[in-house]
């Protein structure tokens, strides 16, 4: 006790709060005393402290469950100066929630029970649901909503109350706008809500104590709610008998039949506590008993304990509070204030614990609590502030601002024992609420989220058995925030082991002599810590940057990273020192000296000890850097190719390989065979054998900074399974999922790890912090896993799964664990490009396409295989787009495409939607699978004009889409494109009721292009033009080309149709003439006189006019004057050519006389 004295300064000391003992007698039975010496003070004074702003000499306090999500912590440090306007909760089901405002904040803070077996890989923030509360003028609170999850249950649903009374229940909380609402009770301020076992019902309660029962009913597949006034006049909460309506203390509810069909409801008012027994389906319920002498006994005890008013005659009044209420294990809980005004204006506390009977309720103890405040109009708020939760062995009382552990004996609170005050010390900080988790209590900080108290002297044994959930590592010291170090005493306590650790027993002045190297002063000014020795660390520290920091001697160039060789040396040597009782170890190596200085031996036999106990001295290391400064100078070294990697991300794959082989050490006793085997051929990779006495098994998990090899080895020994064909497909299957589960179970501890211990691995400044960095969990080739996991995914897939399908439990086990594996890698890869150097790097853009591709394949097989659900998780997770379109499409789930648009709105997936209904060519089902989100199909078309016909159509504006398409055809330069588009348009058109004119435009410009099509392959080609995928043509190009020299094959037909194109040409006139001047120049005019006339009908000119003829011209319309020909510059000298003249003056007139109409003949 000296000792402690002495290490604890007065004014640094827990503060107590407890009474004398002579007024702390039990009402019933007696407290037992406890002997100072036998206290947790008996403990050496050590900081716990691993939260900044929380400190604790005797609890460990720690983060727990996952990092708060981003939207949760925006709001919790968004409220400034209105902290009062958030509040939260969190429930034994994994999930926890904050209301701010409106807004319902629900994330998920650990592994819910049925996923267990299965912990998050791969830290990352959890995905956070936002629902919207109805509008109340009296705002809401958490302890008026409930989050819950059935079994088969995909997404967790939720009810919430408001404060006046308006009820919305949300059948899954991922979509926020499938509500059902109910109004019940206005005027009343309703202030809890239960949930009822096997969720049949839950039950809100006003603060005047009226009861209200709800329920959830499904109709014909919609959801609807029921609720039902429990009546005080008959039913659960009647016959308080006063004129004043009681005011609600609490409510508890247990489970009163094996089945849960009966459940007991308990109701605390400031007059009386209740007993109700009330059928889980809210349709019965009865009066077990109402005692209001347990309420009338606390203010007798108060008056007693600390007035000593013991008679009537007294007559003094006191201002009795009830505060906080609890059953746990037929015990009913309850703090109390106090206030006498006429002694003193101060608030006294007191715990009393009372005997739930069959028929009665019975005052067992009453705990005076040495702690007061003044008490006045302003002060109230804060006097009555006072809650408690209670743990396995203690009772924890808490304020916003403080936590008061207090020692539970025989499940009475101990009074002779001082309770230490756990200050949040942080200005802005406050605890929101409280709850007990598988029987570890949890704090929820607005800074630093969900924290855990737990006491420093704690049984080992007890803890160990506790829940699997995902809790801290309880033997596992906290973080030393100075440069002092617990001893020897207290290490016992919390690891349970009796001085295992050899650097305890380290002479820091013999290793500082013996050992003058660099490497060996920074192990001894880690003991000399140990040793609490500060002079002697500072001073060695000192030495040590100034020896590392100096020029080489023989000018050799400085070695910038010469302080983080050192610290990672020592990391690795302690990792892989020997256990020091094995002699064994000795007798192989002979005279070796090496263990002599071993920080990381163990004096244990065991495996999983040294482990552990080098999981202890790897802490106790990394306390050290922080505390003696050196964490500040670590740097980024090279790993690689030319990649910096911080000191601090070395260290911390260090210690996760650590824990990654206690892991594997825990898992030998299930699969001994396979772990063994794969020992075995790890070891023999790394060209190592056993000497005398020793095993494989000694030297792997020795070698702990190579243990990436055994995964190696474990998809070696799958793979030569199944090539051997030694053993049926469902024998191969079966140790393909042993091997997975190995995998997963081992690196499933090493991430969990990781996301506890992310703090302390931190680098020192954001420089590093940017710096890249890949876990050996995802690298790939032989220092990391990444190979292996992909290897047993495709391993699982093509013999394990698709060989097993009969075996449903087997295939089952062994998809869940594919998923898994593919969850592995893409995390790894995600959070590698997720690294602010990676981000802004030349090979970002190649990362990022190596990731998506991944990404599309991986989810690509599971969406093959059917597995939807699994492959909706994935591509949700890592916002695969495409995976999710492709899915619901499959599916045919229009809601669930619908939810994905609001979910993602800001990656624009409706707009990717879109898209990818219209890549598929299914232009016509995007209007009917998007018409209920009319903003996103506006969007679409404002970024994609050419599509608007389509929604046109699909509205039945015909008219509108006819124009829109022949408007868009006009613009259109290929000609393929531009006769589709015209013929929509024309559909269109015949659709609308009047569209004459554009009709007639649609089908002119249809003929111009089948003119053009018209033209043969060999006249495009030689024209330079592409006869494949024509690009749009004139009709004076049109023309051009049809009499073209280089079209030595046009006839008459071709001609003619170069003719027909002139009704397309605004001035005709020039082109008509250039079309029979190219016909003239294609004849002989030469002939002879003895047979002009049939020499005429040979003449290609006059096959253009016979032809005109019969498809109706007539020829002052279509054959220019004999005299243009005759002047023509275009035809050069033919004009003067006399035998030209005389035949085409003969033409004329026989022309003339053979086409000559019936009346009014013209020549």
């Amino acid at each position: 006790m000296k000792q402690q004295e002495n290490e604890n300064p007065l004014e640094s000391s827990p503060s107590s709060f407890f009474g004398e003992s002579s007024n702390c007698s039990p009402l019933l039975g007696s407290l037992n005393k406890t002997a100072l010496h036998n206290s947790r003070h008996s403990f050496s004074g050590r900081s716990s402290q691993s939260i900044p702003g929380i400190r604790s000499d005797y609890n460990v306090v720690k983060s727990f469950g996952f990092p708060l999500p981003v939207v949760v912590n925006e709001a919790l440090t968004s409220v400034g100066s209105a902290a009062g306007t958030v509040s939260a909760k969190v429930a034994q089901n994994g999930l926890a929630w904050v209301v701010h405002g409106r807004r319902l904040l629900i994330w998920q803070y650990k592994e819910s029970s049925k996923g267990a077996k299965h912990p998050r890989r791969e830290g990352g923030l959890p995905q956070c649901r936002e629902l919207q509360l109805p509008y109340s003028d009296l705002g809401y609170n958490s302890e008026l909503i409930s989050v819950f999850q059935t079994d088969g249950q995909q997404m967790a649903s939720c009810i919430a109350v408001s404060a006046t009374g308006d009820v919305r229940y949300w059948p899954s909380i991922a979509h926020d706008g499938n509500t059902v609402n109910l109004p019940i009770l206005t005027g009343q301020d309703f202030v809890q809500i239960i949930n009822l076992p096997l969720q049949e019902g839950y039950l809100a309660v006003t603060s005047t104590s009226t009861l209200v029962f709800l329920s959830v009913g499904v109709t014909n597949g919609r959801y609807s709610l029921h609720h039902k006034t429990i009546k005080p006049a008959t039913s659960l909460l009647g016959g308080f008998g006063s004129d004043k309506d009681p005011l609600l203390v609490g409510m508890c509810c247990e489970i009163n039949s094996p089945e849960g069909e009966t459940v007991k409801v308990t109701v605390l008012s400031d007059r009386s506590i209740q007993r109700w027994s009330l059928s889980s389906k809210g349709n019965t319920e009865h009066l077990l008993h109402k005692d209001e002498e347990v309420v009338r006994r606390i203010s007798e005890e108060f008056k007693q304990k600390f007035w000593n008013l013991r008679t009537p005659a007294d007559n003094v009044e006191i201002e009795l509070h009830l505060l906080d209420f609890h059953i746990v294990d037929d015990k009913a809980y309850i703090l109390a204030g106090a206030v006498n005004a006429a002694h003193a204006p101060q608030m006294c506390y007191a715990v009393a614990v009372a005997s739930v009977q069959a028929n009665s309720i019975l005052l067992e103890s009453f705990t005076p609590l040495k702690l007061n405040k003044f008490y006045n109009a302003k002060t109230k708020e804060d006097c009555v502030s006072l809650r408690f939760i209670i743990g396995s062995s203690h009772i924890y009382l808490y304020t916003p601002k403080v936590v008061y552990p207090l020692l539970l004996e025989n499940a009475v609170p101990t009074a002779e024992l001082e309770a230490e005050k756990i200050e949040f010390h942080l200005h802005d900080d406050r605890i929101l609420c409280a709850a007990v988790c598988s029987r570890l209590p949890l704090f929820f900080s607005r800074t630093h989220g969900l924290v855990s108290i737990t006491p420093g002297d704690f049984d080992a044994n007890e803890l160990h058995n506790m829940s699997t959930c995902n809790t801290p590592d309880l033997f596992e010291p906290a973080m030393l925030g100075s440069f002092s170090a617990p001893d020897q005493s207290a290490l016992s306590a919390v690891t349970g082991s009796s001085n295992n650790l050899h650097m305890f027993e380290l002479d820091p002045d013999e290793l500082y002599s013996d050992r003058r190297d660099e490497v060996g002063q920074l192990k001894a000014a880690f003991v000399y810590h140990l040793k609490r020795n500060n002079s002697m660390v500072k001073t060695i520290i000192g030495e040590l940057l100034r020896t590392v920091n100096e020029p080489d001697q023989c000018g050799a160039p400085l070695d910038a990273y010469k302080l983080d060789r050192i610290v990672i040396t020592i990391a690795e040597d302690l990792a892989e020192d020997l256990p020091i009782a094995d002699s064994r170890w000795e007798e192989a190596l002979g005279d070796h000296h090496g263990n002599r200085h071993a920080l990381g031996s163990s004096r244990s036999m065991q495996i999983i000890n040294q482990l552990r106990d080098k999981t202890l001295a790897f802490d106790h290391f990394v306390s050290f850097l922080h505390a003696s400064g050196i964490w500040e100078k670590l740097n980024a070294i090279p790993c690689g190719s030319n990649v910096l990697k911080p000191t601090s991300f070395i260290l911390s794959d260090i210690s996760e390989k650590i824990v990654a082989a206690m892991a594997l050490r825990s898992l030998q006793a299930k699969q001994p065979e396979i772990i063994e085997h794969a020992i075995d051929a790890t070891v023999a990779m790394w060209d190592e054998k056993p000497n005398g006495n020793l095993t494989t098994q000694d030297i792997f998990y020795v070698k702990l900074c190579k243990f990436q090899f055994v995964f190696k080895a474990l998809a070696e020994m799958a793979d030569n399974q199944i090539s051997a064909q030694r053993d049926t497909i469902v024998m191969v299957a079966q140790f393909l999922n042993d091997t997975n589960s190995i995998v997963l179970d081992t690196l499933g501890q090493v991430f969990m790890h990781r996301e506890q211990q992310a703090n302390n691995f931190t680098p020192n400044n954001d420089r590093l912090a940017a710096c890249e960095n890949l876990p050996w969990t995802a690298m790939s080739g032989s220092a990391g896993v990444l190979d292996t996991l992909n290897r047993l995914i495709d391993l699982s897939l093509r013999y394990g799964y698709a060989q097993c399908i009969s075996e449903a439990e087997l295939s089952q086990k062994l998809y869940q664990q594919i998923y898994e594996l593919v969850d592995l890698v893409l995390e790894g890869r995600k959070s590698y490009l997720e690294c602010s150097s990676v981000r802004g790097s030349e090979k970002a853009n190649l990362l990022q396409q190596q990731f998506e591709a991944q990404r599309r394949e991986l989810i690509s097989v599971l969406i093959k295989d059917l597995k939807y659900e699994y492959a909706a998780k994935l591509a949700e997770k890592y916002l695969d787009f495409h995976s999710l379109v492709l899915i619901c499409d499959v599916t045919n789930d229009k809601e669930r495409l619908d939810d994905y648009m609001r979910k993602y709105e800001e990656f624009d997936f409706s707009q990717f939607a879109i898209r990818w209904y219209l890549r598929q060519k299914r232009h016509g089902e995007v209007f009917e699978r998007f018409k209920d989100n009319p903003a996103a199909l506006a969007q679409f078309m404002r970024d994609h004009p050419s599509l608007v016909w389509i929604q046109l159509i699909f509205n039945g504006d015909y008219e509108q889409a006819a124009k829109v398409l022949y408007e868009l055809a006009q613009n259109e330069e290929i000609v393929a494109r531009k006769k589709s588009m015209l013929s929509l348009a024309k559909q269109a058109a015949f659709a609308a009721p009047d569209t004459d004119l554009t009709l007639q435009k649609i089908n002119a410009d249809l003929r111009l292009i089948k003119y053009q099509l018209q033209l043969s392959h060999d006249v495009l080609q030689n024209s330079g033009l592409d006869p494949v995928e024509q690009k749009v043509l004139k009709a004076e190009d049109i023309i051009d080309l049809y009499i073209a020299d280089e079209n030595e094959s046009a006839t008459d037909v071709e001609f003619g149709k170069a003719l027909e194109l002139l009704s397309f040409v605004e001035q005709p006139y020039d082109l008509r003439h250039k079309i029979w001047c190219a016909a003239i120049r294609r004849d002989n005019w030469i002939y002879d006189p003895n047979n002009a006339v049939e020499y005429i009908q040979k003449l290609l000119f006059f096959k253009i006019i016979e032809i005109s003829h019969v498809k109706g011209q007539e020829g002052d319309n279509f054959l220019p004057p004999m005299e243009e020909f005759l002047e023509s510059t275009e035809l050069v000298d033919l004009p003067q050519n006399k035998s030209f003249q005389n035949l085409l003056k003969l033409t004329y007139e026989y022309v003339a006389d053979k086409f000559k109409q019936p009346q009014d003949m013209k020549v």
